[in-house]
């Protein structure tokens, strides 16, 4: 409690020149009566625009963090069984760079950059920010997973399709939208069967379910009798993405409508077989909406990215079923493909429904919560050190606030990491265990950071 009521106090004292920059509003919290406050950066709320800027989301990469990024990169395309050459061509992404990447030479190792990284997660379907568990960082586009039929339609449909995409995109592009902008990702770009007939099915589901449960925001157009989005519909219902649906005037399918999808219905002229106009007014009013959204989530939600599901799984698989897997997936009811992707992919992928959450933990005699990622309190090392750092905050005078929250939360986020990698064999240069910190060892790191910083801040007599 002691932890999670300072992790709370770090939310609440945000730093002079940070408050300056976010207008926030405040909710109860359910620890120790304390009062959430929720920070909106102030151009996700204003009806004026912004000017564009692009800046870097996450700095400089720490090797750690390029080391954890490509071991996750090998393990999804190991599990994937993609090629190389399929990889370039999804991410556009050179194949001799994947290939420096993927296997590295011992005399001269590649390190990838930053938009490396991103552009081959973005061409599996996934997110670097969430990989990293990085929600803190500005995003420079909100993107949206465009979800049609793709399979069985004429060349007339597909024609006019084609003019849907291309429409809504130069909608999400209007100039009147704030910053970040918005960018529409359609799979019929990236795995449409007659485009991309050289990819296999589970690739297909795998990449796809990837998008539409990693993107900001999901656009179900209903253009067909059979729709082709019912897919979409529910990974976007059970990851909790917001959803904007496009519906002809002739009404849809009572489980599509009564989904329980958070959706914003607009209704749309024509058809596939004609021609189709979508009312830009009513979408441009839902996209701010959807804008509105993003951003009061990731306030709610900051730092509740975890990767950890996956190597636990493996773990407890491997100490209390003797690694048998085939008859582990038997004994949970699913497949035995669903159950390595479990252990392989990111946690948003896979995305376990609750009741097979229980039963995992029941199976595996844990929790729910440690399945989930929860710090493991009897870690004596993690223990320890968050003491010590209470002890040297209580006892210290003159700091600086802001300071010595940020090196405590870069300390959590670099242990979490190392705890995190110990269940992924292929990497193998990382550190050793991060050492236990005393109060003088938090005292070392705040004086070394106040020197790189100059030592020009506000100063605080009470840390907490």
């Amino acid at each position: 409690m002691a932890n999670a009521r300072a992790s709370m106090h770090g939310t609440l004292n945000a730093s002079s020149e940070n408050a300056r920059n976010f207008r926030g509003i405040r909710c109860p919290a359910h620890a120790g009566g304390l009062s959430l406050a929720i920070l909106f950066p102030r151009h996700s709320l204003s009806g004026s625009r912004a000017r564009r800027t692009v800046a870097s989301r996450m700095g400089q990469l720490s090797r750690e963090r390029i080391e954890y990024a490509v071991a996750r990169l090998a393990c999804v395309v190991a599990s994937r069984e993609l090629t190389q050459i399929q990889l370039a061509e999804s991410s556009n992404v050179s194949q001799g760079t994947i290939s420096k990447i993927l296997h590295p030479q011992d005399d001269d190792p590649y390190v990838p950059t930053e938009d490396i990284l991103e552009k081959l997660f973005q061409g599996l379907g996934l997110n670097l920010v969430e990989i990293l568990n990085e929600p803190d960082c500005l995003p420079e586009k909100i993107v949206g997973y465009l979800a049609t039929p793709l399979t069985g339609l004429s060349d007339a449909q597909h024609k006019n399709l084609r003019k849907v995409v291309s429409d809504l995109r130069s909608i999400a592009g209007d100039q009147s939208i704030d910053s970040p902008p918005f960018e529409i990702y359609w799979p019929g770009d990236h795995t449409h069967p007659i485009d991309h007939p050289n990819l296999t099915a589970p690739q297909v589901y795998l990449t796809d379910r990837s998008r539409a449960s990693t993107n900001d925001f999901v656009v179900l157009f209903c253009g067909d009798p059979s729709y082709g989005v019912g897919q979409e519909n529910e990974i976007a219902t059970q990851a909790g993405v917001p959803t904007i649906r496009l519906i002809p005037k002739n009404p849809i399918s009572r489980m599509m409508s009564g989904s329980f999808a958070r959706a914003i219905d607009i209704q749309y002229d024509g058809t596939l077989q004609s021609w189709i106009k979508l009312p830009r007014e009513r979408l441009l009013k839902a996209l701010q909406e959807t804008r509105y959204l993003y951003f009061r989530h990731r306030a709610f939600y900051r730092g509740g990215y975890s990767d950890a599901f996956g190597s636990r799984l493996r773990r407890l698989i491997l100490t209390r079923c003797g690694g048998d897997y085939p008859q582990c997936a038997d004994d949970l009811g699913v497949s035995l493909d669903y159950l390595h992707k479990m252990m392989e992919e990111p946690f948003s992928v896979a995305n376990p429904g609750a009741r097979l959450l229980a039963r995992i933990a029941r199976r595996l005699s844990t929790s729910v919560g440690y399945l989930l990622g929860e710090s493991e309190v009897t870690d004596p090392i993690y223990v320890a050190s968050n003491a010590s750092w209470r002890q040297w905050a209580d006892n210290s005078s003159g700091i600086d606030l802001a300071v010595g929250l940020q090196i405590r939360d870069n300390w959590h986020s670099d242990y979490e990491m190392w705890v995190r990698t110990r269940g992924e064999a292929k990497v193998t240069s990382f550190r050793d265990a991060p050492k236990l910190m005393r109060v003088e060892d938090w005292d070392q790191l705040y004086q070394a950071t106040m020197k790189a910083k100059g030592g020009q801040h506000p100063i605080q007599t009470k840390l907490l």
